[in-house]
């Protein structure tokens, strides 16, 4: 995933609160759900090409089993399927300069078994 990046690129991902730099933020909540979730799968459903030819947006599905305690849920042996959006914008090299995303972290907890968000 790092490879797809510019030198610069950054990640949003705004329902964790999680945003910086991809080659730090983004190794380490990439690394952390596979490790978690070492089953996890990407299914792409829909995408959709900006007018300014450098963005798309990508609603993707996100599904995995959990496998150990991970992002404040207990490992309870719970699989998930969540749908994604991802907003990406790219720089004039071709790498990604900024990857936003949104999903909902009340079902993701639900799914998994956490029955409080505090």
């Amino acid at each position: 995933m790092l490879a797809c990046f510019s030198d610069k690129g950054t990640i949003h991902y705004i329902p964790a609160g999680v945003e910086g730099p991809a080659r730090q933020q983004g190794v380490a909540i990439w690394t952390g759900l596979i490790d978690v979730f070492p089953d996890l799968t990407n299914r792409i459903m829909a995408l959709y090409v900006g007018d300014d030819g450098r963005s798309v947006t990508a609603e993707v599905m996100i599904s995995g089993t959990q496998a150990k305690d991970g992002f404040g849920i207990p490992n309870l042996g719970k699989r998930y399927e969540l749908p994604h959006a991802f907003i990406i914008t790219g720089s004039p090299d071709g790498g990604i300069d900024r990857m936003t995303a949104y999903w909902d972290n009340a079902s993701w907890f639900t799914m998994l078994g956490r029955t409080s968000l505090a």
